[in-house]
């Protein structure tokens, strides 16, 4: 008899079809609104500008985007990433070093400005109360959340938190990584979502958001001018 063997692209690919659906990932533009969206193939491309072309979502090594479960209007942007070759259903495309699910949500309007640093006190302030607690929930009570940690750190304002409500994707960790930085004028939220079957340490979380908020920058900082300005809004299907 032949043992089974663990196969992540089919697991991660259900668990993107179940986020899609039940919209339970982040905040802003959710995925569960209907199969519409961007029209991609197959072959899911690994960054992409949003927001009126301000701002390139783009994640570490191995992780592609997800059309289906993604929006941009004018409500904001919303993109959901996981391993490319659960994406493409191609198991001899890329995968990510570590599992996970990452997600990223760009307002619709340019931030408040100020500094880093008067924003990460903002944001402490709000997040300690039930109504920031509230925010980070599922089901919207400030009881179901654990904050774990926060800090500001590279201008990246930094929470580890559990959401202990009902609706969360079986196979999906019940702890989740956060930084709300600002890119190009607009606030970005960047999320990490790591899988039951294949935990990874708080460092691995942390090291993991980093470097989507680093790639998130990077490409976003390569933009022409001309974009960041005068790009039009990808059309909503």
């Amino acid at each position: 008899m032949s043992a089974r063997v663990f196969d992540p692209t089919c697991k991660i690919g259900v668990l993107v079809a179940a986020l899609a659906l039940s919209g339970c990932v982040g905040t802003g533009p959710q995925a569960g609104s209907g199969t519409g969206g961007f029209a991609f193939s197959r072959a899911a491309p690994q960054k992409l500008a949003v927001a009126g072309g301000t701002v390139t979502i783009a994640g570490p090594q191995g992780f592609c985007i997800d059309g289906r479960a993604s929006r941009d209007g004018a409500d904001g942007a919303f993109v959901l990433m996981a391993s490319c070759a659960a994406i493409t259903r191609n198991r001899k495309a890329p995968v990510p070093p570590e599992e996970a699910l990452l997600t990223a949500s760009v307002s619709p309007q340019p931030g408040p400005g100020g500094s880093a640093k008067d924003r990460a006190l903002v944001l402490k302030r709000y997040f300690a109360s039930d109504e920031g607690r509230a925010a980070l929930a599922r089901d919207g009570r400030p009881g179901s959340i654990a904050i774990d940690e926060m800090r500001d750190r590279d201008g990246l304002f930094l929470i580890h938190a559990r959401d202990r409500s009902a609706g969360l994707a079986s196979g999906l960790r019940d702890d989740f990584w956060r930084a709300i930085f600002e890119v190009n004028g607009r606030i970005v939220t960047a999320s990490v979502v790591g899988m039951e079957a294949q935990p990874f340490s708080t460092s691995t979380g942390l090291n993991i958001l980093r470097d989507f908020a680093a790639r998130i920058r990077t490409e976003s900082a390569r933009l022409p001018a001309a974009m960041v300005t005068k790009a039009p809004q990808i059309p909503e299907k």
